[in-house]
């Protein structure tokens, strides 16, 4: 049977590797989002599709952004976590 601080190591580490998972799913959709743009920004550049493409793509990166941003802050909020856990070892 696990004890207290086995299960709180367990926890740790599936959530950190959560963590590490969103943060390298939010840069695979950085690079896809990027390669999207500049695939059909030379296509479409002189259309009038090419402004709200523009505008959608900076929406999205946006987003992307903003979930590599919360994957660093829960990162930095596990880390005491860590070290508390690795004390009462």
């Amino acid at each position: 049977m696990m004890t207290e601080t086995g299960k709180e190591k367990c926890a740790h580490t599936s959530l950190r590797n959560e963590v590490d998972q969103l943060h390298l799913t939010a840069n695979h959709l950085k690079n896809l989002v990027y390669s999207m743009s500049v695939v059909l920004s030379e296509r479409m550049e002189h259309t009038q599709e090419y402004e709200a493409l523009l505008t959608l793509f900076d929406t999205v990166r946006n987003h992307i952004e903003n979930v590599q941003g919360s994957s660093v802050n829960i990162s930095e909020l596990l880390e005491p976590c860590a070290l508390e856990v690795s004390k009462t070892k």
